[in-house]
């Protein structure tokens, strides 16, 4: 049902579009981006500092080698979350919760580098698979518990998951500040350093290319998923109508458990990519919202895996040429910061646009 709104001019309603093309969509895409840069620039020169000298920077992010395998290494967990959260959206899943799954995929990555390291569990060329393993399993069974509560208990999903995040930071802060802490760390909350066969190294010895990797590998398996199996099938009518699910024999809590816990494994593979491929060791805030990131990145590329690694690329770059500006220009955090919560933000707007038009009654005319 269409959102209404009655003022004095008439009744405003909101109503979703049937449908709209490709070129309307990157059109859109492409001026919220411009609107985006325009109010960031306007705000820039208000500071008395050079918005063209700032966009030269931040563009020239995907120009520069070192700064583009910088801008990949840190899409890589925003890319794995995001196409996860593809899978749940496409079920209708409002899965909020892919922040809390990457902390438990580092929690699960780290806990079998310190069984290997502590107690000489594993050998050296299985800690990667195991690592692989662990955190799927773990990410997957934290967006499990709120995929239970509404497969059973009908509990909507979006509160449990995010209040999960919480708690799996938590979880991280107790284990850096105790069993887990470096004893050769001096008192500092990190875990011990990662050796080097439990980093995301094995593609050229560079964690971008390797995370890059593990992000094609992630699309492919998502579209083959959801475009040629059953249980993809299965989802994607879950997400359009329960009910019509349930007449077709489908087995409605069955498909929420089994998307909810995929969902969450690729989120949480994304936390391996944190810790493995760019701290290198678990520490408090490992995080910057790379999972929050994911969710306008999965809306961004209209939940097509293809898309979500390009979307991906483009955020993380936003996160590296924040970290440029502030060394270049001497720009403050917090003004990089806003630069990409301006984008960010247009960016979710233009796509509002995209899927919803905004209807105007005026009083004594009936809509269609």
């Amino acid at each position: 049902m269409p959102f209404t709104l009655e003022t004095r001019l008439g009744r405003i309603r909101v109503e979703r579009r049937v449908g709209y093309g490709r070129l309307y969509s990157i059109s859109m895409t492409l001026l919220s981006l411009a609107i985006a840069l325009l109010v960031a620039g306007l705000i820039l020169a208000s500071l008395g500092l050079d918005p063209v000298a700032a966009f030269q920077v931040i563009f020239g992010v995907f120009m520069k080698p070192s700064l583009l395998l910088e801008s990949i290494k840190q899409s890589i967990p925003i890319c794995l979350a995001a196409l996860g959260l593809s899978i749940a959206f496409k079920m209708n899943f409002w899965n909020i919760g892919a922040e809390g799954q990457l902390y438990m995929g580092m929690i699960a990555s780290t806990g079998i580098v310190l069984l290997h390291s502590y107690y000489g569990l594993f050998n050296e060329w299985a800690i990667m698979p195991l690592m692989l393993l662990a955190s799927f399993l773990l990410g997957g069974a934290w967006c499990l518990i709120a995929g239970a509560l509404k497969a059973r208990l009908g509990v909507n999903e979006i509160l449990p998951t995010l209040m999960l995040n919480y708690v799996a930071m938590l979880v991280v802060e107790f284990l850096v500040h105790g069993p887990w802490r470096d004893p050769k760390g001096y008192g500092f909350p990190l875990s011990i350093p990662f050796p080097d066969y439990a980093k995301l190294n094995f593609v050229f010895g560079e964690p971008a290319y390797t995370g890059l990797l593990l992000s094609v590998l992630g699309a492919a398996a998502v579209f083959l998923l959801l475009e040629y199996t059953k249980p993809g099938f299965e989802i994607k009518v879950v997400g359009q109508s329960p009910a019509v699910a349930r007449y077709a024999g489908i087995r409605v809590r069955r498909t929420i458990l089994l998307g909810s816990f995929l969902s969450g494994g690729l989120a949480g593979i994304g936390g391996l990519s944190i810790v493995s491929g760019i701290i290198g060791r678990l520490r408090p805030g490992a995080s910057p919202g790379y999972g929050y990131t994911a969710i306008m990145v999965a809306a961004l590329a209209g939940l097509n895996p293809w898309v979500v690694i390009v979307a991906s690329i483009f955020f993380g770059g936003l996160l590296t040429a924040g970290g440029a500006l502030q060394m270049s220009m001497g720009i403050p955090r917090a003004a990089a910061q806003m630069i990409q919560a301006i984008i960010f933000l247009m960016i979710l707007v233009g796509e509002f646009i995209k899927r919803y038009k905004i209807v105007l009654e005026k009083p004594g005319v009936s809509g269609s």
